[in-house]
């Protein structure tokens, strides 16, 4: 795994420093999953996908758009969400007529679904592509929580992971929203985690040898081999 730490202790230190979230299952299930994640190289890259989760969703690989509006919270809906949200949907409150870009199969808009509310159809075609899913076909896979998961933090890699890596919060939060709203919500979500992440007891540990370098540098040997093999093998000829 490229990042390991002690999830029970991360948790733990969450809580005692005031970290609160309605979905604390969810929040276990993406420390979980980041350990097994690729994109990740260092604790501010972590943290700072943790407090974009904080702010987007509260940590819910299942929340989506506007979702209060038929109910509580976070809970999935059956078919289609209810008719308020999809007034809202169709709405210019703020946003652009999700209906407007476009259906999946499901006759159903591209609005924010998943660990950072996945919005607008170029996106779910984008990140389907990486994640390996058909999103554009059926949008609601960006709620399964293993692709919540990874489209999460395919979008971070892709476009934020370069400015919190050189301490640039303001165009990281800009990044992922496209202004600068939650910026001071997820600046602080950020220091919280990577404050946690700092401590001995969480034990935060990098390998360089995720599955990607390891597929990379066997294929590296094998093809080492094959041309250590060919000059041996023209050696012996000239013998």
């Amino acid at each position: 795994m490229p990042v390991s730490f002690n999830t029970n202790m991360a948790i733990d230190l969450f809580q005692a420093s005031g970290g609160e979230t309605t979905f604390p299952d969810s929040l276990k299930q993406v420390l979980n999953y980041a350990q097994n994640d690729d994109n990740l190289r260092n604790k501010k890259e972590l943290a700072y996908l943790l407090a974009t989760a904080k702010n987007e969703s509260d940590y819910s690989l299942q929340r989506w758009e506007a979702d209060f509006l038929c109910g509580e919270r976070g809970v999935p809906y059956d078919i289609i969400p209810c008719q308020e949200a999809i007034d809202y949907y169709r709405s210019t409150d703020g946003k652009s007529n999700y209906f407007k870009s476009g259906v999946d199969s499901n006759g159903m808009a591209y609005f924010g679904r998943g660990l950072i509310q996945l919005t607008h159809k170029y996106n779910y075609d984008r990140y389907g592509k990486i994640i390996g899913k058909n999103l554009v076909a059926d949008g609601d896979l960006a709620l399964v929580p293993k692709n919540s998961y990874d489209i999460a933090s395919a979008f971070l890699k892709r476009k934020t992971f370069k400015y919190v890596n050189r301490d640039d919060l303001y165009n990281a939060r800009r990044s992922v929203n496209g202004g600068t709203k939650g910026l001071e919500d997820t600046n602080y979500e950020y220091q919280r985690w990577l404050n946690i992440l700092e401590q001995p007891a969480v034990n935060f540990k990098y390998s360089f040898w995720t599955k990607r370098n390891k597929i990379v540098f066997s294929i590296l040997g094998v093809g080492i081999v094959g041309v250590a093999g060919y000059f041996f093998y023209k050696g012996l000829k000239n013998v």
